[in-house]
């Protein structure tokens, strides 16, 4: 088989092209968020990571909801239609949602971030109002096979260029903003035009279909962002700005792992509506993990002298926290979550993630006392390891679902064993 043919069978292989879009769209972050830590000075990157925090925030309970409600209503419309319709309203909800942002700014960044007002909030809810549509659109089935691989390169490319142009002509942070928000307007008409509806927008029977289904994912998909951001929170209360862009750089997910996790539980949810598809979960896992996990291991063996290589001697600390975060991909490859939503569970979801934030704001304010910035790093491995064993508990009884069904248990358990023999490897070698 040639390159030519395997790139074929990949377009069009929709759960895979969705993947690789979501690598491209992580490691695409990645690339700007190098060229940020060398262009501004540590204060500027500490302002920059606490709008990103802001922006997680105020958008993620609502935008991973309304894809997944949406996944598991895939079937109930024409597919054309229904796609350009839903981005319609999904580009729409961001623009409101960001606008409430600006207008109560004033008492939001206080309670999220510490702070009275930080530089180039406008530009950046402009840059979130148009990135939004562009990272869903490839789930929606708008963008598909050569459409998703090109944008797929844009996501991958452009960022860091527009990071750096933007930098190179206005200079500062705001530069960079508007740089990011001229990328994210140009991928927004794109898609844009992609997504032209069949049938008018119809955005009042969207909801009306959606929301029954949406409503509980949004409070699973708040407390869950509220337990991922309680980290930066509680950095932006205990430490100073230049701690908060140490953290905050090493508290970033393997975008490999991130990537295609996402994309595979994401495009499962509207095939494990029944036991048929389990199978080919645990299939498609078990590849990810032969995949994922090697590279993980070598990652936390080489962080320590790649961050200063890459980021700067400021930001070595950031790798110590960067490996704990990698721990946390022995969560993010198995699915049990995927199949509670399919089957509309939602509520029990989100039960389950107020339990998570519960254990996440014990476990990282009883580290913090004896870690520091590492203790709250382990606080948040604690309880995604919590969830993961309650999700899992749960579709064992409650639909009579194994673990060993929906991932490969010793396989699991072995790259379990190295991921830690590794962690404590690094930790000796670097002297951390």
């Amino acid at each position: 088989m040639n390159w030519a043919q395997s790139i074929n069978i990949l377009i069009r292989d929709h759960v895979r092209m969705v993947q690789w879009f979501m690598l491209c769209r992580h490691a695409g972050v990645l690339l700007a968020s190098v060229i940020i830590a060398r262009v501004l000075p540590l204060e500027d990157v500490g302002q920059f990571e606490m709008l990103m925090l802001c922006g997680y925030l105020v958008t993620f309970f609502w935008s991973e909801a309304w894809l997944k409600g949406y996944l598991t209503r895939y079937d109930q419309a024409d597919q054309t239609g229904q796609a350009g319709s839903f981005v319609w309203l999904y580009a729409l909800t961001g623009l409101l949602v960001m606008g409430i942002f600006l207008l109560a700014n004033s008492w939001l960044l206080p309670l999220i971030v510490n702070r009275s007002i930080l530089d180039g909030l406008f530009w950046f809810a402009a840059f979130q109002v148009c990135i939004l549509p562009v990272w869903i659109a490839p789930f929606t089935g708008v963008l598909k096979g050569p459409q998703v691989w090109w944008m797929g390169w844009y996501v991958l490319i452009i960022p860091a260029l527009a990071a750096w142009a933007g930098w190179m002509c206005l200079g500062h942070l705001h530069g960079v903003l508007v740089g990011l928000m001229v990328y994210g307007a140009l991928g927004l008409l794109w898609v844009l035009g992609k997504s032209v509806p069949t049938h008018g927008l119809k955005i009042k029977d969207n909801i009306l279909v959606l929301w029954p289904v949406t409503w509980p994912l949004i409070l699973y998909a708040l407390s869950t962002s509220l337990a991922r951001s309680f980290d930066g929170w509680l950095v932006a209360r205990y430490f100073d700005i230049t701690d908060f862009a140490v953290f905050r750089y090493g508290a970033r997910e393997f975008p490999v792992v991130t990537a295609f996790a996402a994309g595979l539980s994401t495009m499962m949810i509207p095939l494990l509506k029944n036991n048929e598809a389990i199978s080919e979960l645990r299939i498609r896992s078990l590849r990810l993990m032969h995949i994922c996990y090697p590279l993980v291991a070598i990652m936390m063996l080489v962080s320590p002298y790649l961050f200063v290589m890459v980021f700067g001697q400021a930001y070595k600390t950031s790798a110590y926290i960067f490996n704990i975060y990698l721990l946390l991909t022995l969560t993010q490859l198995i699915f049990p979550q995927s199949i509670y939503t399919a089957r509309r569970e939602t509520q029990r979801l989100w039960y389950i993630s107020l339990a998570e934030l519960g254990v996440n704001v014990v476990a990282s304010l009883a580290l913090l006392s004896f870690f520091g910035l590492a203790g709250i790093a382990w606080g948040t491995l604690v309880a995604f390891l919590f969830e993961k064993v309650v999700l899992l508990t749960g579709v064992r009884y409650q639909y009579g679902i194994r673990p060993n069904q929906i991932f490969s248990l010793g396989t699991w358990a072995g790259y379990a064993a190295l991921l830690i023999f590794c962690f404590i490897l690094s930790a000796w070698m670097s002297g951390m």
